[in-house]
């Protein structure tokens, strides 16, 4: 594609701020050429990372993607590396890394962005033509709109909340569940969804769960916020099954929860009070928290798989014990943590790491669900490689127990037509 016919399809850049960090004069230069023919009207430029701090800490205004080359060869200012960790502190946009490192340099710089908290836009690889700089600084700007505000969107917290305030919308059962489906690449259909907390809040609307998990972490409310999600749950099941539905749900607990040894027999129980199947409902063990009472969390799992429940390892492959846990805990799935696929479309390194694990879970005979799948090439990628079943944007956001009926009625609808 020319750059002229990548100027038509992005005209909307034209509102777009960019910052190009790169330590070569001639790129730099071509880098800022060819952003201003592809549309973009405001486009600056700094040789190092101390260079782009000072443009930062001076513009009032945001930019709204910064594209930084890594290896800057001034000893004495700051490269990308270091720019990523010192940037993270100020509002900085999407963070795109353009470089011509290698592969296994470019991913340990993706997860380094990740523990600073940047908005990762991800890598270009040099040479840069217009076209995919084009692609990614679109694909940056839909990123950083998602979700679309609304009267029922969901919104970060206003405040922190305190224990007394989270302990009083317990009391008031203000916590609902919100369903996510989970798709079959196979058959295209919906074959599980996972539960996620909000909090219906009177004045502040749907609040999502980072404004109140960390605060009941560690706390016996974590407990009661789980049974508050099971009972939630097993409505939705009785729900959809009086229209001819059984869907399967999946709702995570903490490891903390799972160390009460007299957990498996409350679930079980609040399960038969319902004549609800057990095997309806799979409890997701987030592998990266670590168990204080290893032994309790394994009784308590192996419990639970006894009583008819299943397990799944959530966000596998990001904790350092992922091959122990997944040898020691009886799993029935593992969910294949988001960062796993958008990095193995980019770094081969990665791809043959994420085919180990979905090769080594079909071997098992553990099923497979890619997390994150936000776009039709995620959705694409993750079917290619083998996994079973896709959960994120692309295939749905999270709704209620109603909105969550309607859908898959209308994907049944369509199959019979």
């Amino acid at each position: 594609m020319s750059v002229e016919t990548a100027l038509v399809h992005a005209s909307n850049l034209r509102t777009c701020r960019v910052l190009v960090i790169e330590d070569n004069e001639f790129e730099r230069k071509v880098l800022a050429s060819t952003l201003r023919r592809l549309g973009v009207a405001d486009v600056a430029s700094a040789a190092n990372g101390t260079e782009a701090l000072t443009l930062i800490d001076s513009d009032p205004l945001n930019f709204d993607v910064i594209l930084c080359d890594l290896r800057m060869h001034d000893p004495v200012c700051m490269d990308g590396i270091e720019f990523l960790r010192v940037a993270a502190l100020r509002s900085i946009g999407r963070l795109v890394v353009v470089s011509g490192l290698d592969e296994d340099l470019l991913m340990a710089t993706e997860i380094l962005a990740g523990c600073t908290g940047s908005a990762w836009g991800g890598i270009l690889r040099k040479p840069i033509d217009a076209h995919t700089l084009r692609d990614k600084l679109l694909a940056c700007q839909a990123a950083s709109a998602r979700p679309a505000p609304g009267p029922h969107a969901e919104r970060g917290p206003p405040r922190c909340w305190t224990e007394s305030e989270l302990r009083v919308a317990l009391d008031r059962r203000e916590f609902v569940p919100f369903f996510q489906p989970q798709v079959s690449f196979a058959s295209g259909r919906i074959v599980g969804v996972e539960t996620l907390a909000r909090w219906a809040h009177p004045q502040e609307g749907i609040l999502n769960p980072s404004a109140f998990v960390p605060v009941m972490e560690g706390s016996a409310m974590v407990g009661e916020l789980f049974d508050m999600m099971l009972d939630g749950s097993m409505d939705a099941i009785e729900l959809w099954a009086r229209h001819g539905m059984r869907i399967p749900v999946s709702i995570n607990a903490s490891p903390l929860t799972l160390e009460d040894i007299g957990v498996p027999n409350r679930w079980r129980n609040m399960v038969e009070r319902r004549g609800i199947d057990p095997g309806l409902l799979t409890i997701e063990v987030t592998e990266t928290a670590i168990a204080r009472d290893f032994r309790n969390l394994l009784e308590s799992i192996t419990r639970l798989r006894m009583h008819g429940f299943r397990v799944s390892l959530d966000d596998f492959g990001t904790s350092y014990s992922s091959l122990q846990q997944l040898s020691e805990l009886p799993a029935n799935e593992v969910k294949i943590d988001r960062s796993f696929v958008a990095r193995a479309m980019v770094s081969p390194r990665a791809l043959v790491i994420l085919e180990s694990i979905v090769r080594m879970a079909r071997d098992l005979r553990l099923c497979t669900v890619a997390e994150g799948i936000e776009t039709a090439a995620h959705f694409q990628f993750a079917r290619d490689i083998g996994c079973d079943s896709a959960q994120g944007w692309h295939v749905g956001l999270p709704v209620n127990a109603e909105a969550l009926l309607s859908r898959a009625a209308m994907m049944q609808a369509d199959e019979v037509g």
